[in-house]
């Protein structure tokens, strides 16, 4: 796996791709056990793949393009139902998806500063600055929380039943944390290969 992440093309298709299948998380798919994998994969990339800081950022920055151009098409098909707007097709389909996907590169940027390595803090402060910069790109530019990974949830009613109690950020931060928990097998994997 390493030497494929060598590989700044592949490594990039890899995290473009781990975004597209994480949307399929969201509603209408609403295939809640997807982020179980790409989550704890974006992390396992992350902390093997640390050389350059502008790689890490275009990991996240990818991932979260591959993210928002397969969810938000919806605001494509909007743009079909009047002649005058589509010539905004284009720049809608790729521009707003790249302009989201830079806060989900400034959460693998800062987390490249803590040097994440193979422990159980690395998944908290992923998932700390993670639901952190959701937090903070949910009040930017119109304050709309464009596809918060928590709306994966929306389709098990039980468990939404704590938000009258913690909050949509906080089951956002609590979320991105259980997702991430998978991630553990890749350190203890890694802790015998040494031995």
């Amino acid at each position: 796996m390493n030497s494929i992440l060598e590989n700044k093309t592949y490594l990039f298709l890899i995290c473009l791709f781990l975004g597209i299948f994480t949307s399929f998380s969201l509603p209408p798919y609403n295939l809640l056990f997807i982020n179980f994998f790409t989550l704890p994969a974006l992390l396992y990339i992350l902390i093997n793949y640390t050389y350059e800081k502008i790689i890490s950022f275009f990991i996240g920055w990818i991932f979260g393009f591959g993210y928002f151009i397969s969810n938000l098409y919806w605001i494509t098909n909007s743009l079909t139902f009047d002649a005058n707007f589509k010539f905004i097709i284009p720049f809608a389909i790729i521009l707003i998806p790249a302009f989201l996907g830079l806060f989900y590169g400034l959460i693998t940027l800062l987390c490249d500063f803590f040097n994440l390595r193979n422990k159980i803090s690395s998944i908290l402060i992923f998932s700390i600055f993670f639901g952190g910069i959701e937090f903070l790109r949910s009040f930017i530019f119109g304050g709309f929380p464009w596809n918060l990974i928590v709306f994966s949830l929306s389709n098990n009613l039980h468990s939404l039943q704590i938000l009258s109690y913690i909050g949509t950020y906080s089951l956002n931060l609590l979320s991105i944390t259980i997702f991430l928990l998978p991630a553990i097998f890749f350190f203890k994997y890694k802790n015998l290969t040494k031995f």
